[in-house]
């Protein structure tokens, strides 16, 4: 009987609490929804069978439209600041792109976790077999925003961008980003 008479009362001291931060100004559950645009930068991290890993330097853009506390549509492109290279093996992502149905789940007013899942690919340009090629494949990621307030916003996100094969090898290149993002309201 106790047990339940305190989880009832813990519950209720939530809804109490998530109540009154709804209340505050600026916070993700009272409809500061919209469209959003963003910037990156961080590590590409390209695996190819029988290489070592190479990790171009990679910047990029974001614009979306968040439609309620969990869900956004968020489209990217970037390119590389500079080239990755091992053991004389050099590889560039002249373009990348991507576009994604965002899952979001927000932790409190300050902090949200999310995941994407769409389309990612890149343009390659490598100084060995197949020079050139350009690959699209199922992409997703996941990532954490932390609330700076003035309707920006930090992000820590990991993501698959796409996966091939480059001459019957296989590779997979990761991204690991750190970017800021700005909403309209």
């Amino acid at each position: 009987m106790k047990i339940k008479t305190a989880c009832l009362g813990f519950a209720v001291c939530a809804l109490g609490s998530t109540a009154a931060m709804a209340a505050q100004p600026g916070y993700p559950y009272n409809n500061d929804y919209g469209v959003y645009f963003g910037a990156s930068a961080g590590e590409l991290y390209y695996n190819e069978q029988g290489l070592a890993q190479m990790s171009p330097t990679i910047a990029e853009f974001r614009v979306g439209q968040q439609f309620n506390p969990y869900l956004a549509i968020e489209g990217r492109i970037g390119t590389n600041v500079s080239g990755g290279g091992a053991y004389g093996y050099h590889i560039n992502s002249q373009a990348i792109y991507g576009g994604y149905i965002k899952g979001i789940y927000p932790f409190s007013p300050w902090v949200s976790v999310y995941g994407i899942a769409g389309l990612g690919g890149a343009d390659w340009h490598r100084n060995y077999a197949q020079f050139d090629s350009n690959d699209i494949a199922i992409s997703f990621g996941v990532g954490a925003e932390f609330n700076i307030g003035g309707n920006a916003s930090l992000d820590l996100e990991w993501a698959r961008l796409t996966s091939g094969t480059n001459d019957s090898y296989g590779y997979s290149a990761d991204t690991l980003l750190f970017g800021v993002n700005w909403r309209l309201l």
